[in-house]
C-alpha cells in the first residue's frame, strides 16, 4: 500500500480500536523463544476519528487497560477477568508489579508470565470504511520517556474477524521492514540527499534562544504542537560553532557559501552550499576532517577549487539549540533550531533565528516524500503561533547567513567610508 497517512475528518462516533500486543521478543529478534509464553493483548483507549499513523509513542500512562486477553500456543484466546481499576501494562522499561501480579494470578503458579514478554506491536483497527483495516505498528524504540511504534504494514479483514485471527495476521505482516525497525541506525531515509530544506523565522526582538528552546520543548511535550512528538531519546541537542566564511562570487552557476567550521581536534568541516538566491531548498555537501595549516583558507580553496572565485567574509561564532521533532502522521523528522550568530569587529552584529529544517524520514509502510513541504509549513505555522503567544516579534523568510554576512560587510564599508 502507498496511501499517505492523513488526519481524520470523519464524523462523530468513529474511532480507532488500539491494542497493545505483548509477546515473546523472539517474534522480532533472532533469539531462542521461551516455551509457553503467551501473547498478551491489552485494549487501549479508543482514538477518536479515523486517522492513520506512521508511528505512535506510548508513554506509561497510555498503556493502561481494563480489557486484557491471552492467546495461547494453540491460537485460542480467552479474556482475563476485568481488573477493578485500569492497569498500566508497560512502564517504559519494565512491567509494573501490579500487572505482573495480575498475569500470575491468571496463569499456572509455576509459570513466570513476563520473563520473555516485550512490547511487540500496536494494532490500530479502523472499522469506518467498507472493509475493516488494521495498521501494524512494530516496536522501534524503547526509552524511559516512552515506547515508539512504527507502521510496518496494514491489511484488510472481515468485519467479524476474531482477535486471534487479527493477531496472527499481524505477526506475519509485521516482519516487513524489520531491519529498519529493529536496528536503530537503519531507521531513517533522508529524502533529497545533499539538499537542505529549511524555513527560517528571523527574530526581531532580543529574545533568549535558550529560554525559547526550553519553552518550545515543553510545549511539544505538553501536546501544544498537535501531531508532533519530540524524538524519543534525542529531544534536545546543543551546538556551538566557530566558522570562517567565504562567498562564491563566480561562476554564477556556482554562487553560494563555503564555510570552515572548527573541530576540537584542530581540523575543519568544510560546508559547501550552492544557491543563487535565498530559498527553501539549497544544495549542501560537506567535507570532514579537512586540514588547513595556520588557517590558510585562501590557499586551500585556491588549490582545491581552482575554477571558483571566492570573497572572504567575516568569521562568526554561532550557538544553536535544536528541539528535534517527528510527525506522527508522516514519519518526517524536523529540527526546530534556535540559533544566535555573532560577528565581532567593525560592522558586526547579532542574528537570531528559528529554523525549521527537514532532517529525514522514519522508514515505514506507505512513506511518501510529497508531504514534506506541507508538514514543514504546518510546523512553521505552529512555531509562529508560539512566538506570537510569547510576545516575540518575528518574520518568516529565507534570510541566509550568507546574506547576513554580506550585509555586515556592506555596513562596515559604509561606516569606514
Amino acid at each position: 500500500m502507498t496511501a499517505q497517512s492523513t488526519e481524520s475528518t470523519a464524523g462523530p462516533g468513529v474511532g480507532v480500536t488500539r491494542r497493545l500486543v505483548l509477546a515473546d521478543i523472539a517474534h522480532q529478534y533472532s533469539v531462542a523463544p521461551t516455551d509457553g509464553t503467551p501473547v498478551v493483548v491489552a485494549e487501549l483507549a479508543t482514538e477518536p476519528g479515523n486517522g492513520t499513523r506512521a508511528m505512535e509513542l506510548l508513554r506509561q500512562e497510555d498503556t493502561t487497560s481494563q480489557a486484557i486477553s491471552l492467546i495461547d500456543d494453540t491460537g485460542a484466546a480467552r479474556p482475563l477477568p476485568r481488573p477493578a481499576e485500569p492497569l498500566t501494562t508497560w512502564a517504559c522499561t519494565r512491567f509494573p508489579e501490579e500487572f505482573t501480579a495480575f498475569l500470575s494470578g491468571a496463569l499456572a503458579p509455576a509459570r513466570s508470565p513476563h520473563a520473555a514478554l516485550a512490547p511487540l506491536m500496536l494494532l490500530r483497527t479502523h472499522t469506518a470504511a467498507g472493509q475493516p483495516c488494521t495498521e501494524v505498528l512494530m516496536c522501534a524504540r524503547l526509552r524511559t520517556i516512552g515506547t515508539l511504534f512504527v507502521r510496518a504494514a496494514r491489511f484488510h479483514h472481515a468485519a467479524d474477524a476474531g482477535l486471534p485471527e487479527i493477531v496472527a495476521e499481524a505477526l506475519q505482516q509485521g516482519t516487513a521492514l524489520q531491519d529498519h525497525l529493529r536496528i536503530e541506525n537503519n531507521a531513517y531515509l533522508p529524502y533529497e540527499k545533499g539538499v537542505e530544506i529549511e524555513q527560517k523565522v528571523t527574530l526581531l526582538d532580543d529574545a533568549s534562544i535558550w529560554s525559547l528552546s526550553k519553552d518550545i520543548w515543553t510545549a511539544v511535550e505538553n501536546g501544544d504542537f498537535p501531531g508532533f512528538i519530540t524524538d524519543p531519546g534525542y529531544e534536545l541537542t546543543r551546538w556551538h560553532f566557530v566558522q570562517h566564511n567565504y562567498e562564491v562570487v563566480a561562476p554564477a552557476a556556482e554562487a553560494g557559501h563555503y564555510a570552515f567550521q572548527e573541530n576540537p581536534d584542530g581540523r575543519y568541516q568544510l560546508k559547501m552550499k550552492t544557491f543563487p538566491v535565498d530559498a527553501l531548498r539549497r544544495t549542501e555537501i560537506f567535507r570532514k576532517g579537512v586540514e588547513v595549516p595556520d588557517q590558510n583558507f585562501d590557499e586551500y580553496l585556491a588549490r582545491e577549487f581552482p575554477d571558483l572565485t571566492f570573497r572572504r567574509l567575516p568569521s562568526f561564532r554561532r550557538t544553536r539549540f535544536d528541539v528535534n521533532v517527528q510527525s506522527l502522521a508522516t514519519g518526517h523528522c524536523f529540527g526546530i533550531e534556535s540559533d544566535e550568530t555573532t560577528v565581532d569587529g567593525p560592522g558586526g552584529r547579532t542574528l537570531r533565528q528559528v529554523e525549521m529544517e527537514y532532517l529525514e524520514t522514519r522508514w515505514h509502510e506507505g512513506m511518501d516524500s510529497s508531504s514534506i513541504d506541507d508538514e514543514l509549513g504546518r510546523l512553521t505555522g505552529l512555531v509562529e503561533a508560539f512566538l506570537a503567544k510569547d510576545g516575540i516579534a518575528a518574520e518568516r523568510n529565507f534570510y541566509s547567513k550568507l546574506s547576513f554576512l554580506k550585509n555586515c560587510t556592506a555596513d562596515a564599508a559604509a561606516v569606514s567610508s
